[in-house]
């Protein structure tokens, strides 16, 4: 069966929606953390709109989330798959399955990642394009892994990608054990904690954030750091 060109998923292992489940950021009330990652989601609601992608969306939202999604929050027609949580093994399980094995490149995005541009996506399809195995990592400045794209699969690495605390340099040594072409993209943000908050407001704050967030999103993000002043001194 001929595969499909690309795909673009959105995963995010944490809920984001309910309230009853979510682990809130230190020093923000529930109720934020929760706009604080859905402004993050939405982020990428907003830049995979974008038709020069040619790629299909696949949101990968934690089942605890599957009654809380606001009913306006996705276009209709998108695709959300509702993965396990923290059981990665299972759910990348189903992905490789009934999904990886489909298109001729992947790329996996973490939900609460910013940065990545309509033009990074683009330029990491491209990479991709070659015969050869080829794996493009994202290094966020925590040190973190915000994505990863893929034109072939080793399945134990792609689960490692979202464990707990996983760093880039890890990574980058298991990656290592496979014959992969690695390309490494540098300068992305992955919003975990309230030190990454006081990071966002930095990076929102540069006029090049634009290429990543519009201004509409930019003011969604302006209403929190509003709130939480105190904590970006």
């Amino acid at each position: 069966m001929k595969r499909k060109k690309n795909c673009i998923y959105i995963v995010s292992a944490r809920p984001v929606f309910n309230f009853d489940a979510i682990t809130e950021f230190e020093n923000l009330s529930v109720g934020d953390s929760t706009i604080l990652l859905s402004d993050l989601l939405g982020n990428f609601v907003e830049l995979l709109s974008n038709k020069n992608l040619n790629s299909d969306i696949i949101y990968c939202l934690n089942q605890l989330d599957k009654n809380s999604i606001p009913n306006d929050f996705f276009p209709q027609g998108t695709e959300i798959l509702f993965t396990a949580g923290k059981d990665l093994k299972t759910s990348f399980n189903k992905l490789c399955q009934n999904y990886f094995k489909q298109y001729e490149k992947n790329i996996l995005i973490r939900a609460n990642a910013i940065g990545i541009s309509v033009e990074n996506i683009l330029k990491i399809f491209d990479l991709l394009s070659i015969e050869d195995d080829v794996l493009v990592i994202g290094q966020s400045d925590n040190k973190k892994i915000p994505f990863i794209g893929f034109n072939s699969i080793v399945q134990s690495l792609l689960t490692k990608m979202f464990s707990v605390n996983l760093s880039y340099d890890d990574f980058l040594i298991e990656a290592g054990k496979n014959e992969y072409y690695i390309n490494i993209f540098q300068g992305f943000q992955l919003i975990e904690d309230s030190a990454d908050f006081k990071n966002l407001y930095i990076e929102l704050s540069k006029k090049g954030s634009l290429s990543y967030c519009s201004e509409i999103m930019h003011e969604r993000f302006t209403s929190l750091f509003i709130e939480y002043k105190n904590l970006l001194k």
